[in-house]
């Protein structure tokens, strides 16, 4: 039989009951959407992440005596870190002074919160404190004045650059560079605005001030509590220095600097963004592991639709079935037919889960902050899928129509 009057003759054979057929393929149609929508979903959530860590650098490792924790934080090791020996100044210098650091910087979260005033304007910004290498090693890019020079922070200077933000609050169209702020008690001159960055995870970028890092111990008391953070360096790399192999340099050169011997461990952590990187693919394996499952069972439950309206269908078209065979058609020919019918019906409903995936995706992205990435994978895996539920569901009722008696199928009323 000629391939494509068999495509013909099955189309029209599941056109005459439109209803019927695509309530058989709802199954496949719910499964491929959820494949499409959540794929793309945080395959743009991914692309998100990997972009605003690749502002961090692929070769920049953060020392700390906290370790980064994303999933959840343990009070017994918190309570255990908090014990371990603050960074100073002087560790800053003995990291800089090493032949595989490119550069360093130290840099603390003072405040989470704290008022910064101009005139009768005023807003809360994020305090952080940092070096004259700061701009260079975390990254930061000003959109007008400078950075801390050496002097600034060798003399406690109280000079401080702004976030966006809080110039865009507290001066609107105005030049900031030159003018007074007043952050918590104390009077600061703003040489440096930073350029517009927007929110990173959900925190934005831009409402924060930064002053010297000498210049932070006065909020501890302020304030009349510890400090937000303590003291952390930030460092980079040689470019010929391979991530892993600078990790282990640091690392053995800060036990020394500490005087650890062999049988105590680290008292300080080296971060880097592959932590995170890690930590996240565990999270989102999960995400594609539920996905799978959920997938699999609307799949599952759509090919025994299809298997049993296929079964229907053999044991209402029986005497169609022995007209064929009197007429010459082989059992192959009956079989390929009630193949290719079931998979018109899951190929069907594969094609319009694609487009309900493409708009759950779509409407998604517009409601709420996550932002979809539909990739040509997820679609053709769904697409293939559906074949593929197809072929195994549709085996069985296509085998039993093929093996029919042709005497006993003509007598079929």
């Amino acid at each position: 039989m000629n391939f494509y009057v068999l495509i013909k003759s099955s189309w029209r054979s599941l056109s005459s009951s439109k209803t019927r057929s695509l309530l058989t393929t709802l199954g496949v149609i719910i499964g491929v959407a959820t494949v499409i929508t959540m794929v793309s979903i945080v395959d743009g959530i991914n692309k998100y992440v990997y972009s605003t860590l690749s502002v961090l650098g692929t070769k920049s490792v953060y020392i700390q005596k906290y370790k980064w924790l994303i999933t959840g934080r343990r009070r017994r090791e918190f309570r255990k870190w908090a014990r371990y020996p603050d960074f100073t100044l002087q560790d800053v210098e003995f990291i800089r002074s090493l032949t595989f650091i490119k550069d360093a910087t130290a840099y603390q979260n003072v405040l989470p919160s704290i008022p910064v005033h101009y005139r009768d304007k005023y807003t809360d910004a994020s305090l952080v404190g940092s070096d004259y290498a700061g701009y260079r090693v975390l990254n930061e890019d000003l959109e007008e004045g400078r950075w801390f020079t050496y002097t600034d922070v060798k003399e406690h200077r109280r000079v401080c650059i702004i976030g966006y933000e809080v110039k865009d609050v507290l001066f609107g169209k105005a030049h900031p560079i030159g003018r007074t702020v007043r952050i918590g008690r104390h009077s600061y001159l703003v040489i440096g605005v930073l350029k517009k960055k927007g929110a990173t995870f959900g925190n934005s970028g831009d409402n924060v001030v930064y002053i010297p890092i000498t210049t932070t111990k006065m909020y501890a008391r302020t304030w009349r509590s510890a400090l937000w953070g303590s003291l952390s360096i930030a460092a980079v790399f040689q470019d010929d220095v391979p991530l892993n192999k600078g990790i282990e340099l640091l690392r053995m050169a800060l036990r020394k600097r500490r005087h650890l011997s062999f049988d105590q461990e680290d008292n300080f952590f080296i971060n880097t963004q592959e932590q995170i990187v890690s930590t996240y693919k565990k999270i989102t394996g999960g995400i594609y592991i539920a996905m799978i499952a959920i997938a699999s069972l609307a799949l599952l439950v759509g090919g025994i639709g299809i298997m049993n309206i296929m079964l229907v269908s053999v044991t209402e078209r029986t005497r169609e079935i022995g007209i064929r065979m009197a007429v010459g058609a082989r059992r192959r020919d009956i079989l390929l037919q009630f193949l290719v019918e079931s998979n018109i019906l899951t190929l069907t409903g594969g094609v319009i889960g694609v487009i309900v995936g493409f708009l759950l995706a779509a409407l998604i992205s517009l409601l709420t902050p996550l932002k979809s990435s539909v990739s040509l994978w997820s679609v053709l895996v769904g697409v293939v899928f559906s074949m593929l539920v197809g072929i195994f569901f549709g085996m069985y009722p296509a085998n039993k129509a093929s093996k029919l008696d042709p005497v006993e199928a003509l007598r079929y009323e």
